[in-house]
């Protein structure tokens, strides 16, 4: 078992998302993914199942069905082959479990 303090690990880059890896198993991967206004992350995610938690901020997530608002403590569950992008709108923390195929 791990425990974290997610606050240590909270990192941020004007140029990118930051990914920081906190579990990554065969079966599960759990990150803390940082991201500035604008910024877009999970696009090279879509062969897996993904669980995003939205830690700090807001944003939006786009979809094949449409882009939908997400807000702190927002859960967003994410189905293998779903075209996916999530989208800063303020300074913005989450936890991404992603689950791979198998």
């Amino acid at each position: 078992m791990g425990e974290f303090n997610l606050e240590d690990f909270v990192s941020f880059s004007e140029n990118n998302a930051v990914l920081t890896k906190l579990c990554d198993s065969e079966k599960v991967r759990v990150n803390l993914l940082c991201m500035e206004e604008g910024q877009t992350a999970l696009e090279e995610t879509n062969d897996q199942k993904v669980v995003v938690i939205i830690n700090t901020g807001s944003g939006s997530v786009v979809m094949q069905e449409g882009e939908q608002d997400v807000e702190e403590g927002t859960l967003v569950l994410f189905e293998s082959g779903e075209t996916r992008s999530l989208k800063a709108k303020t300074k913005l923390t989450a936890l991404v479990t992603a689950i791979p195929k198998g």
